[in-house]
């Protein structure tokens, strides 16, 4: 017991040796477990600092003197302190059997302080126990009242953790949609794709209200502009791009997506006008597969990484933005973007004109993209006064207070600029003989069949690699930059690609347009060093 007792007073600082040994005892004698006792009831000091002698303990006597014994000078008061003077120390002499203890006197003495402070404790461990369990008065059997159930969120799940486990997905959207439902009521622009629908596996279209207008009911004017600018539910499909493009290549739908930010109201204006209006929910419930997205929705993530470059969608320039995507290949073929969004009949007049230039009709040729023609870079010297003037004026007033144009640009404007391009359904067009489709269809007839490729051997400097994408992947090839392009028809026409065998095909580069045209040309000089061909097959439907 020393040993703990110096232990716990070294690390409390406590200087009274009772008080140690008091909380050593209530603590069955665990020095460890009496340490954090003191350190949570420092209180108790103060009743090991004056000991007194239990009620229950024995009555005792004063010791009295016998005649068999010298005077007994030392006195013991009422609490059972014994108290001797000094000039008497040699004339003490207690006897053995008044206090029931063998030993000389300092034993003694001890023995009755040791007794009266363990009763002291005994006492002390009552009335903690009954101070811990008074609070349940009303139990008639004296057991405590259960401990009351508390729920707690000690962090909330992150939009891009994983979700592995369908029941956890489950209940990271529940916290996404109860976290933004705390403060979204008061703003009727705040509705969120992740908040109106049901994330679902990519199989289905169903969609109801889930947001927070469905858990709390708004006051009138606030519905009203809810509802004013809803999203479209009836008509979006709650999909994944990629599933969205597999039910379009099945029934032959574009994809059209829109992409929304909330804080924008231009995005809000679609929501109460384009997609409100008949003719163009006609249109797109006839031709197209209709995706929306907020940026806070999951599922836009997979968007604006594919189409969205350097952190594009960031940029309110780009807002609103709509754009159409081809469910075979993933090109994005067209693109409305920025301030100069079309109104609602622009917009329906738009549709109708892409329908009649495109088509996912297997034997119909859309338009390609023709490269922009670079533009000459001006000579300062020989410029006039007046011309320097004016570059210098549009320069200023696109640094500093000129219109921003939005960074995504239109892929269908860049087919426009060859009045030559043909309608996308393959419509009877009167043409001359001599044509230039029929030029292109004798120079594919003319390459030869029979001369299948062999890769060179990898040289940077003298080789190049091509990736070759088609509807059912993508192919890489070595070939030489030396090479005339028409090697790569000749290898496509020797080494087929699987279940292709005799189909008639276009090889259009990107960015670049047909490549019939290049056949002569070397694959350095068409621009297909480490570039990407797209392969479309001519084949009826």
């Amino acid at each position: 017991m020393d040993e703990e007792v110096e232990q716990f007073m070294s690390i409390t600082g406590v200087a009274g040796e009772h008080v140690a040994r008091g909380y050593l005892e209530i603590s069955g004698g665990d020095p460890m477990q009496a340490i954090q006792l003191y350190f949570e009831n420092p209180e108790l000091e103060a009743s090991f600092n004056a000991p007194s002698a239990s009620t229950s303990a024995p009555t005792r006597q004063p010791p009295t003197a016998t005649s068999g014994s010298r005077g007994f000078t030392g006195r013991e008061d009422s609490r059972g302190v014994i108290h001797i003077d000094d000039d008497d120390d040699d004339d003490i002499q207690m006897a053995d059997e008044e206090f029931g203890v063998p030993g000389d006197d300092d034993d003694d003495v001890a023995a009755i302080a040791r007794n009266a402070q363990e009763e002291e404790d005994a006492a002390m461990a009552r009335r903690l126990q009954e101070e811990m369990y008074s609070e349940n008065h009303a139990s008639g059997d004296g057991v405590r009242a259960p401990i009351a159930q508390t729920t707690e969120t000690l962090a909330a799940p992150d939009p891009s953790w994983g979700l592995d486990d369908d029941r956890e997905a489950a209940v990271i959207e529940q916290l996404r949609r109860r976290r933004r439902a705390q403060g979204a009521n008061a703003n009727p622009f705040n509705q969120s794709s992740v908040d109106w629908f049901d994330v679902e596996d990519g199989t289905g279209t169903s969609a109801r209200p889930r947001g927070p207008s469905a858990m709390t009911p708004p006051d009138g004017t606030t519905r009203r502009l809810r509802d004013l600018f809803a999203p479209p539910t009836g008509l979006i499909s709650r999909l994944p791009l990629d599933a969205a493009r597999d039910i379009g290549k099945e029934e032959k739908k574009w994809i059209l997506v829109n992409l929304q930010k909330l804080d924008d109201f231009r995005c809000q204006v679609l929501n109460r006008d384009h997609w409100k209006n008949e003719n163009i929910v006609s249109l797109v419930r006839e031709h197209f597969i209709f995706l929306q997205y907020t940026l806070d929705d999951p599922l836009s993530q997979s968007y604006t990484t594919f189409y969205f470059h350097n952190q594009a969608h960031e940029d309110e320039n780009n807002y609103p933005h709509v754009s159409i995507i081809d469910p075979r290949t993933g090109e994005q073929v067209k693109v409305w973007s920025g301030e100069t969004f079309p109104s609602p009949g622009e917009f329906y007049q738009d549709l109708v004109e892409f329908l009649d230039r495109y088509s996912l009709a297997a034997n119909s040729k859309n338009p390609v993209v023709k490269t922009k023609p670079k533009s000459k870079p001006k000579d300062i010297g020989r410029m006039t006064e007046e011309e320097m003037l004016e570059m210098a004026l549009k320069n200023s007033l696109d640094e500093d207070g000129g219109p921003s144009e939005p960074s995504v640009l239109d892929p269908d404007a860049l087919t426009k600029s060859n009045p030559d391009i043909g309608k996308g359904k393959g419509k009877a067009v009167e043409e001359p003989a001599g044509s230039a489709e029929d030029a292109a269809a004798s120079a594919f007839s003319q390459i030869s069949p029979s001369n299948p490729h062999t890769e060179p051997d990898n040289n940077p400097a003298t080789t190049t690699r091509i990736q070759f994408r088609h509807s059912g992947g993508r192919v890489i090839r070595r070939f030489s930059v030396a090479d005339p392009v028409r090697r790569i028809y000749e290898w496509l026409k020797a080494q087929p690609l699987e279940g292709k065998e005799g189909v008639t095909f276009e090889l259009k580069a990107v960015p670049g347009g047909d490549l019939i045209g290049s056949l002569g040309k070397t694959i350095e000089e068409a621009g297909l060093k480490q570039g990407t061909v797209m392969i479309e097959f001519i084949e009826d439907s």
